[in-house]
């Protein structure tokens, strides 16, 4: 219990006595009124304290209503600012979260372009080299066609890097579901650039300089051995200078198909070396049956390619897909989260 001072013995509130010295409080003199025409002449003195008090009463009673009233108000406003201010939140983020979603979408929609895309790049730039196209409509294929991938290529980089700034990371699950998209994303990107590459190598020498060197000329002719030693070497150079930059998988292709065309290159070689006929029918015979099987190696060499190539595309797909499906997974359930949220707070 706490002492208070100058509480009388039943612990009730006394006012403290002044000091003597304190100068004693000013009183109003009384205020009478004079009522005229009673008898005896008397005069009727009314004191006016009470009523003075009583409205003194009236006037704190007043203030004090109106005080609480205010706060009342005010709290109302208050708590009323607080829900909208909650509401607004609530769907600002559901908003931040459906424009996210449209960017997901966007940017998977966008990657189903680039198989075709590219296919189309590859068939005209090696109809090109079959053509024997003039090196001028040569680099305008390759302009034209190359410039559409990139152009897509730097899109969707931007897309993805515009989305790293989106509020609607600012959830954990959200963002973390967002950074393997991205990730998964930006491989198939990085991968179709370099399929570009590739198969611009692969036109460029076995689609080109060693297309036709095993049709154009005639095994039977004189000079046929010399004319293949010649179409060889340039073949070989195409195939050596293609594999620079290209993949893994592109630079085995070339280097099989390397390997193929030196041996072959090889048999025709000792025919322009031999030195007398016999050595030279030899030597014919043996380069003859060698180009027969020829196309086994060659047809090895591309199967294996292409096996290769398609388990390493679909195993990006497959990544991508799977990050693609898990990040609109918890997007749309993050977006029905934040619209009742929004609904609650209305």
């Amino acid at each position: 219990m706490v002492a208070v001072e100058g509480a009388d013995a039943q612990g009730r509130l006394a006012c403290p006595q002044q000091k003597q010295s304190a100068r004693a409080p000013h009183r109003k003199p009384q205020r009478s009124v004079t009522v005229r025409g009673m008898s005896n002449g008397g005069n009727m003195s009314l004191d006016t304290n009470g009523e003075s008090q009583q409205r003194r009463s009236w006037r704190i009673r007043i203030v004090a209503i109106s005080v609480i009233a205010v706060l009342c108000i005010a709290l109302g406003v208050w708590v009323a600012g607080v829900s909208v201010a909650g509401s607004r939140t609530a769907g600002t983020e559901r908003q931040e979260l459906v424009h996210l979603n449209n960017q997901r979408a966007i940017v998977d929609n966008s990657m189903n372009l680039y198989e075709p895309l590219v296919n189309k790049f590859f068939a005209r730039y090696t109809t090109a080299f079959s053509e024997e196209a003039s090196d001028q409509d040569k680099q305008q294929v390759f302009d034209e066609e190359t410039g559409r991938l990139q152009r897509d290529a730097r899109i969707n980089r931007e897309r993805l890097q515009r989305m790293e700034s989106s509020p609607a990371l600012r959830k954990q699950e959200v963002a973390d579901a967002f950074k393997v998209f991205q990730q998964e994303y930006g491989a198939v990107v990085t991968y179709n650039e370099q399929r570009v590459t590739d198969l611009a190598a692969i036109a460029r020498s076995i689609g080109g300089a060693c297309a036709s060197i095993h049709s154009r000329f005639n095994v039977n002719s004189e000079n046929y051995a010399q004319e293949y030693v010649k179409a060889a070497d340039g073949c070989l150079a195409s195939l050596s200078s293609g594999k620079e930059g290209s993949s893994q998988e592109t630079t085995k292709l070339l280097s099989d198909v390397e390997a193929v065309i030196s041996r072959q290159r090889g048999t025709a070689q000792k025919v322009v070396e031999s030195k007398d006929r016999f050595e030279r029918n030899v030597a014919i015979i043996e380069s003859g049956l060698a180009l027969l099987d020829i196309n086994k190696p060659l047809n090895e060499a591309q199967t294996i390619y292409e096996a290769d190539v398609r388990a390493k595309y679909s195993g990006l797909i497959e990544k991508a897909n799977t990050s693609n499906a898990e990040f609109e997974r918890i997007l749309k359930e993050s977006i029905e989260l934040a619209g009742q949220e929004a609904k609650s707070g209305e």
